[in-house]
């Protein structure tokens, strides 16, 4: 079982590379507490602050290891020249301001990313922490989906939970999405 867990809130703009903010923290808290009865050995993160602290929260509550892995790094498919009839007219300006840093031509290395996750962890129960825009093209490739329907999966809410595991046919299937947790008042 594959659990996609979003970052917990980010303390400040996205744009400075951001830690927790003190909610952030507690609901992410609160989805270890959710966790802490799943045989969860290994958490991988994403290489920015709010998800390796995302990550060490896990970590802390799980007893299981975090380990960084670049797949898993903040990342915006954005269609190629070629694919851009494949997304609606109304999001072509939107394209154009994704940061370069964050452009992911046609999805190709989220594609490449979620294969390789796939193969190597089905078996495992593990929790990848990462960002909304990637477990959104994740969720997309389960369901074998154009390309275009990453945009309408979600919103992703932060600290929630995306788990995917095996079908009978050893296919991945989304089992849970998006799911949040609670937090007491």
């Amino acid at each position: 079982m594959i659990h996609l867990v979003r970052h917990g809130e980010a303390a400040g703009e996205d744009k400075a590379d951001p830690g927790l903010s003190d909610h952030g923290r507690h609901q992410v808290q609160a989805l270890a507490n959710r966790l802490a009865f799943r045989p969860i050995r290994q958490v991988l993160h994403g290489p920015s602050r709010r998800t390796s602290e995302t990550a060490c929260v896990l970590t802390e509550n799980l007893g299981a290891g975090a380990t960084p892995s670049d797949l898993l790094a903040d990342r915006t498919p954005v269609p190629s020249a070629e694919r851009r009839g494949d997304y609606p007219t109304h999001r072509w300006e939107w394209f154009e301001h994704v940061p370069a840093a964050e452009r992911d031509l046609d999805g190709a290395e989220l594609t490449e990313a979620w294969h390789q996750l796939w193969f190597e962890h089905h078996d495992d129960e593990i929790v990848l922490v990462t960002h909304a825009f990637v477990i959104a093209w994740f969720v997309r490739q389960v369901l074998n989906a154009p390309p275009a329907t990453w945009m309408r999966i979600g919103p992703i809410g932060n600290a929630t939970l995306t788990s995917i595991g095996p079908n009978i046919a050893a296919e991945p299937v989304v089992e849970t999405f998006n799911a949040e947790v609670v937090l007491p008042i």
